[in-house]
């Protein structure tokens, strides 16, 4: 038996023409950069309120880390 052509997958050659692996890229990039804008700027914002410039690094940071966790969770490969 074969399989209608809707059932089957995209091909390799198809997918490369598309370009979804450069897409996979930029969103795991965009992912990492809305991880700093989400917890940097609301550091920035107390750093400048309290009057302590420790809290800006540490929310950078913070938001990197979210950043990279979220890129784990999306495109790292989960083994059963």
């Amino acid at each position: 038996m074969t399989q209608s052509d809707d059932d089957r997958p995209a091909s390799v050659h198809s997918q490369l023409i598309a370009g979804a692996h450069l897409r996979e890229g930029w969103d795991a990039l965009a992912t990492l950069f809305s991880g700093v804008l989400v917890f940097g700027l609301p550091a920035w914002w107390l750093s400048e309120s309290v009057d302590q410039v420790w809290v800006l690094p540490v929310g950078l940071v913070v938001g990197m880390g979210a950043g990279i966790a979220a890129v784990w969770v999306r495109y790292g490969v989960h083994r059963p």
